[in-house]
């Protein structure tokens, strides 16, 4: 079992004896627990798992907050033994006579019965008894908090105690460890082995000198140290007074605390018990601003809370508002900072999306803006919002953007005029990837039937190979005189077109692309052509440059195609 399963076996233990209130039975596991937090050299609570810190600080406070019992007078403690026989008063003289002789006629009587004149125990005031328990069990809780890492805590218990914290020790106690048996009793050890006689050593200077390879070196001189000035003597330390013992409920034990100038210690005493109007004022005297402000919160005293927020850093402010739940305080904090996207997210925490779409608005997040509307039901702003992200896209350039989100609310008229000024090959693309096939059919053709007009052949070939017509887009290629373009074509077709590649590539010394097309093919004739044709053309051959006029007519699905891929992301 580990220190921290032991901690939680003796809170269960500790928790039975304080249904009882039971101090003498609270000694034991307080003790054990002490024992147990000193194994694990813990720095603060923190270092313990959650659990057992829960369990811990949960049963510590009940602890704590046990009633004082009454202090017993000294007059009643005093007579507390005259209340006994005549022979309880003899145990003041015992010591006297102990050496002494019986007297002659204070022999004991045959029957064995003990003599008249043995001491009887002193009775015992139930009442100091149990008041000497609370200020044990007091005590034993400061220990407990020392060994968890809590000082402040630490120092409350051992206030309320009346008693000094003491050090404690830096090894186990002494009954833990397990008893040495005497000398006397350990077994016998076997007997050593004979080493023989030793020689005499003979005298210092008669020994030999050691060889070259045993020689010392001989260290350097070692320089003069400066010589010390003389230390100023030390004053006498002043006695530190004794800790006052403290009385009365606990508001009595506050003010006294506040006397002797521990404010803190008694704003503590004060939140503990729920005062947090005077734990705020005395946090405050005592410069512990961040425990005022956790105490104003929490007597929800906001006029203080809002003084006190303005003595943080100010990267604290957000952080220890958010902690304590402040969030009409943190409302307010981030409006005066104009930090209207927190806001809007302090809004949509408390399910107000119609004002957390106004405050994104206003940080001129309109995705976010947007998207609170649709949460918030109000489809006009909603549409409002949607046109201003579309306009600041296409400002910025990303018209494929502007066009995905007209798409999603089912408007493609309006998606298309967004695409319709980019170039038509690009436009055609960004339709495609948008589902939008009826338009950029319709497109396609109307480009089509341009080139035709302009007779630009190239510019017709390439819109017919978008538009999957493969083997009108070869021969209109070849009709271009663009042989490496309807090369491609035909080997995709395939079949009966087979040997028209493989002619092209022939004419174009494509050497490689020859032989396999003739090899799959099976013509013997061609495939000895093919491999008699030139590894690497010094110059291509003709119709395998393209021509200036070609310029317009490049591949579309590669022109842009970084700048589109960057433009698609919003």
């Amino acid at each position: 079992m580990g220190p921290g399963q032991r901690v939680i076996a003796e809170l269960s233990v500790l928790e039975k004896a304080l249904s009882k209130n039971d101090f003498g039975a609270e000694k034991g596991p307080l003790e054990s627990i002490v024992r147990s937090l000193r194994t694990m050299n813990l720095k603060s609570l923190e270092d313990l798992d959650l659990n057992t810190r829960g369990r811990l600080i949960t049963t510590l406070l009940r602890v704590q907050r046990q009633p004082k019992p009454a202090q017993p007078e000294a007059g009643a403690e005093a007579a507390a033994p005259e209340a006994g026989s005549s022979t309880e008063a003899a145990p003041a003289e015992a010591p006297a006579a102990e050496g002494a002789a019986p007297a002659e006629g204070a022999a004991p009587s045959e029957g064995g019965a003990p003599a008249e004149a043995a001491p009887a125990k002193p009775a015992v005031d139930p009442a100091k008894e149990k008041y000497d328990g609370w200020v044990d069990v007091m005590s034993l809780v400061g220990r407990v908090w020392r060994a968890a890492g809590d000082a402040d805590r630490s120092q409350a218990a051992f206030t309320l105690s009346g008693r000094e914290p003491t050090p404690e020790p830096a090894a186990p106690a002494r009954e833990e460890r397990a008893e040495r048996p005497p000398r006397g009793d350990r077994p016998e050890r076997g007997e050593r082995r004979d080493r023989g006689e030793r020689g005499e050593r003979p005298p210092r200077g008669e020994r030999p000198e050691r060889g070259a390879a045993g020689e010392r070196r001989e260290r350097p001189p070692r320089g003069d140290r400066p010589e010390r000035g003389e230390r100023p003597p030390r004053g006498e330390r002043p006695e530190r007074a004794p800790m006052p013992e403290l009385t009365g409920d606990w508001k009595e034990q506050a003010t006294q605390l506040e006397g002797m100038g521990r404010t803190r210690d008694a704003a503590r005493l004060h939140e503990r018990n729920n005062s947090f109007a005077d734990a705020t004022r005395l946090f405050e005297a005592g410069g512990d601003l961040k425990s005022a402000l956790r105490t104003a919160l929490s007597g929800q005293d906001n006029d203080a809370a809002r003084r006190l927020v303005g003595t943080l850093p100010a990267e604290q402010i957000g952080p220890t508002l958010e902690k304590a739940g402040a969030y009409e305080l943190l409302m307010e904090h981030y409006v005066a900072k104009a930090d209207f996207e927190n806001v809007a997210r302090l809004y949509e925490r408390a399910r107000q999306f119609d004002q957390a779409a106004l405050a994104y608005e206003r940080a001129n997040k309109l995705t976010l803006a947007r998207k609170a509307y649709e949460r918030a039901r109000d489809m006009a702003s909603a549409n409002r919002i949607r046109g201003m992200e579309v306009k600041a896209l296409v400002e910025r350039g990303d018209r494929l953007g502007a066009a995905t989100l007209l798409v999603a609310v089912g408007q493609r008229r309006e998606a298309v005029e967004v695409l319709s000024p980019l170039p038509p090959p690009k436009a055609f693309h960004f339709m495609q990837r948008l589902t939008l096939e009826d338009e950029a059919k319709e497109l396609a053709k109307r480009e089509l039937a341009r080139a035709e007009q302009e007779q630009k052949p190239a510019g017709r070939a390439r819109w017919l190979e978008l538009l999957g017509d493969v083997t009108a887009a070869a021969e209109t290629w070849m009709q271009a005189g663009r042989k490496d373009k309807a090369l491609p074509l035909y080997e995709k077709l395939g079949g009966e077109h087979l040997p028209r590649a493989a002619q092209l590539a022939e004419e174009l010394q494509q050497r490689d692309k020859a032989i396999a097309l003739y090899t799959q093919l099976n013509d013997s004739a061609g495939l000895e052509r093919a491999k008699a044709l030139p590894e690497a053309p010094a110059t291509p051959p003709a119709g395998s440059k393209p021509e200036a006029a070609d310029d317009e007519s490049a591949d579309p699905s590669a022109e842009n195609a970084s700048s589109a891929g960057g433009q698609e992301s919003q």
